[in-house]
């Protein structure tokens, strides 16, 4: 009986210790990744071009407006292109509003997507 005892106490301890090693490689991996994209946010932030807003017209193709400088031009992208489309006047641009403060939990995510499978 005092095998199996200690059998058992020994698969729990190596349970344990493996699900304390997964949850430490978890960490690290979400540290990495927010300091990565922190980086990157910050290597982009401040510069002349900017992404503004993005539409996709196929699989593979999409119409984005572009600030570059003080001029938003309209582009299509393709998988080995980008062309040119028109200067846009920055008057006749509507913007969605600053959502930058504003966080989403899981769960109003989760509602959204469960709302647009349902339409």
């Amino acid at each position: 009986m005092t095998l199996l005892t200690m059998e058992t106490l020994g698969g729990i301890a190596q349970f344990i210790t493996v699900l304390v090693l997964f949850v430490i490689v978890l960490w690290v991996t979400w540290a990495v990744t927010k300091w990565t994209a922190g980086y990157q946010k910050g290597k982009w932030a401040g510069g002349n071009i900017e992404l503004r807003e993005s539409f996709r017209i196929a699989s593979d193709k999409y119409v984005q407006i572009i600030r570059v400088a003080d001029k938003y031009l309209a582009v299509a992208v393709a998988k080995d292109s980008v062309t040119f489309l028109a200067e846009l006047d920055e008057q006749s641009l509507l913007f969605p509003e600053d959502t930058a403060g504003m966080k989403m939990n899981f769960r109003e995510i989760l509602e959204k997507v469960r709302e647009k499978k349902k339409e």
